[in-house]
C-alpha cells in the first residue's frame, strides 16, 4: 500500500478519532501494526510523556512497548503474533468485528508499575487482510491488586461473544543456535549473505540456509523483521 494510500485511508478516519479522544478521558492510539503511530492523545502524559512528544511526527514503533513490564511485554509479543494468525482463521468480512483486551503492568509517570487495561481493535485489513491500522484505548485498571501475569481477551463487539485465547508461557519459547545468532547479529549490521558468508567462513548456502531457518522460528516475513523480533526478545545482545 502507497504512502498516500496510507494517508487518505487515515484522514478518513481521523474526525472521529480525535472527536474519540476529546469525550475520553482515556489513552488513545491508532498505530500501523509494528510500523508506526499516526495518532496519540494528550492522555499519554500519564506514562511520562508530554505533548511536544506526544505530538512529534517522529514517535518511534515502540512508543508504549518501553513502559510495559518487561515479563509482560514478551509474553504479549509472542502471544499477538498467535492472535493475528487466528484472526485469519475468521472470515475477511467479520475480522474488524473482534476486539482484542489486554490486562498488564506498566510504569505511569512516576516510573512506578500499574494495572492497566489495553483494548485493541482493526480499523483497517491490508490487501492480504491481517491487520494494517489499529485502534487502541488504554485505561487505568479499576483492580488495584497487581496481577503478576498479561490477560488477554478477545470479544465480537457486534454479538457480544467472548473467545478464550491461550496466553504463551513467560518466554516465547524460541531459541537460536549459537550460529544463527552470529549470522543475525552480522545481518542487523547490514552484512548480505556473501560478507556473511566470508567473515564466518561459511558457504552462502549455509548462510541461507541459516536465515531461512530463523525467519521460520520468528515467524517472520523477513529478516529486518526477525531482527525486531529477536531484539526485543533479548536473543540478541
Amino acid at each position: 500500500m502507497f504512502q498516500k494510500e496510507k494517508e487518505r485511508i487515515w484522514e478518513k478516519h481521523r474526525p472521529c478519532i480525535e472527536m474519540l479522544a476529546k469525550v475520553n478521558n482515556s489513552s488513545v492510539f491508532v498505530a500501523e501494526y509494528q510500523t508506526r503511530y499516526w495518532f496519540l492523545s494528550d492522555n499519554f502524559s500519564i506514562f511520562g510523556y508530554n505533548s511536544e512528544v506526544i505530538h512529534s511526527q517522529n514517535i518511534a514503533p515502540d512508543f508504549l512497548e518501553t513502559r510495559i513490564h518487561p515479563d509482560d511485554y514478551i509474553v504479549m509479543l509472542a502471544t499477538q503474533r498467535n492472535l493475528f494468525d487466528y484472526l485469519e482463521s475468521i472470515p475477511l468480512g467479520e475480522r474488524k468485528n473482534y476486539k482484542h483486551i489486554y490486562e498488564l503492568r506498566a510504569r505511569n509517570a512516576e516510573n512506578v508499575y500499574m494495572r492497566f487495561i489495553v483494548q485493541q481493535q482493526i480499523l483497517e485489513l491490508n490487501e492480504e487482510g491481517r491487520p494494517w491500522l489499529l485502534l487502541g484505548i488504554i485505561d487505568i485498571s479499576p483492580d488495584i491488586a497487581m496481577l503478576n501475569h498479561l490477560k488477554l481477551r478477545i470479544i465480537n463487539y457486534r454479538t457480544g461473544e467472548t473467545i478464550s485465547f491461550p496466553i504463551n508461557g513467560k518466554t516465547s519459547g524460541i531459541e537460536l543456535s549459537v550460529r544463527e545468532k552470529e549470522v543475525l547479529e552480522l545481518a542487523r549490521k547490514g552484512m548480505m549473505s556473501k560478507e556473511i558468508s566470508d567473515t564466518l567462513s561459511i558457504s552462502i548456502h549455509t548462510v541461507n540456509k541459516h536465515r531461512q531457518n530463523i525467519m521460520q522460528k520468528m515467524n517472520a516475513a523477513n529478516v529486518l523483521e526477525a531482527i525486531d523480533y529477536a531484539r526485543k526478545l533479548g536473543l540478541l545482545d
